[in-house]
């Protein structure tokens, strides 16, 4: 009976923080507010912190800079650091393991490397053939996913570290994300085309679908003028989400491929992040703002005034927005406010939250 209602409350308590049946967020426009502003990027001239990604638990997050290399730990409470470390060049991309005790990094040094959370020590790192620019966790936490700028996608055990796959998909890959179910990886980039004319090079971008335990592609999604820097998939797993250098996010039916909506930006595209309420896209890149598009009707919601953004990154409850920018070296976070003293249903969704006595069945 015990083992029941702890599972039960488990449920109340996820549907209380927008995973069930009850949405605590404003569906007409999001309510946020600025918590911290961090340098995590400290070269003397340029500075840019490429990506950024909340622990799972919600109590920590990763960095990583352009100029100045480094492998930063957060608090997020206070913003406190609590380690660096460090890759020989351009870090491009973290990710936390789903048990959010290792990091795994990867850059233009070509090495991804392995952090332990609580030390900062090194554990392990192997070289790519190229740079490294995507890299995602499965959600069970056996596979690493990395995307290189030779366009293959590799699968390592995430124990050995031993190689199960690789899955050539274009020119450079940018940005991947595991379905909930780690069957199918979602891969987005460019393809890289010599112009027989000028000679240039001309970049258009993809975002495709892999079978993991067959290691091929199964579905494209749209046409992209310009390299696809990031792609995310909805949290009712309905939808993919595509940033890209046309100045355009895009949002497809993960099934059909039909395009579901064109948000046009005035500049470059860098990142996209679904709300994880699924009621917004997020949109960052060259404009100073990230922008919030409602999903129901298509229609922009809000409006963030931002440097230029890098990489977009909410915490698994929906509760924060980690945000890191070019120009500037900056790391932010944001907090996402619930809507639910106006609604009238507070009352009715603390009551279910709350383990106090005098809440309980006499």
């Amino acid at each position: 009976m015990k083992y029941f209602h702890f599972i039960f409350s488990a449920f109340l308590l996820l549907s209380a923080y927008g995973y069930g049946q009850t949405n605590i967020y404003n569906s007409e426009q999001p309510e946020i507010i600025p918590l911290w502003h961090r340098v995590a990027d400290y070269s003397p001239v340029l500075r840019s912190v490429e990506a950024a990604e909340i622990s799972p638990d919600g109590r920590l997050a990763v960095s990583g800079a352009k100029f100045g290399y480094q492998v930063m730990l957060w608090r997020i409470a206070d913003g406190a650091l609590l380690w660096e470390a460090a890759h020989e060049s351009e870090v491009e991309c973290v990710v936390f393991s789903p048990d959010g005790k290792r990091i795994a990094t990867g850059g233009e040094d070509y090495y991804v490397r392995i952090w332990d959370v609580d030390t900062g020590k090194e554990l392990a790192s192997w070289e790519h053939d190229s740079g490294l620019d995507g890299i995602t966790w499965s959600h069970n936490g056996q596979i690493l996913a990395t995307g290189s700028e030779a366009g293959d996608a590799f699968l390592w055990d995430a124990s050995s570290y031993e190689m199960l796959g690789k899955i050539n998909t274009g020119s450079t890959i940018n940005s991947l994300h595991f379905t909930k179910n780690d069957s199918l990886l979602l891969v987005g980039g460019n393809i890289q085309t010599p112009d027989a004319e000028t000679g240039k090079t001309v970049y258009t971008g993809f975002a495709k679908l892999v079978d993991v335990a067959q290691q091929k592609v199964i579905r494209s999604y749209g046409d992209h003028a310009a390299s696809v820097k990031s792609v995310r998939i909805s949290p009712d797993e309905t939808m993919i989400a595509t940033g890209s250098f046309d100045s355009t996010a895009r949002v497809f039916n993960v099934e059909t491929g039909e395009l579901l909506h064109a948000f046009k930006e005035p500049l470059r595209v860098e990142a996209v992040a679904f709300t994880g309420d699924g009621q917004y896209l997020t949109t960052g890149g060259h404009q100073l703002k990230i922008s919030f598009y409602r999903l129901n009707d298509g229609q922009l919601a809000y409006e963030l005034p931002a440097p230029r953004t890098e990489y977009l990154d909410f915490s698994a409850d929906g509760r924060l927005l980690l945000t890191s920018h070019e120009d500037s070296g900056l790391l932010s976070l944001y907090m996402m406010l619930s809507n639910t003293q106006q609604r009238g249903n507070y009352h009715e969704i603390a009551d279910q939250q709350l383990n106090n006595r005098d809440l309980k069945p006499k």
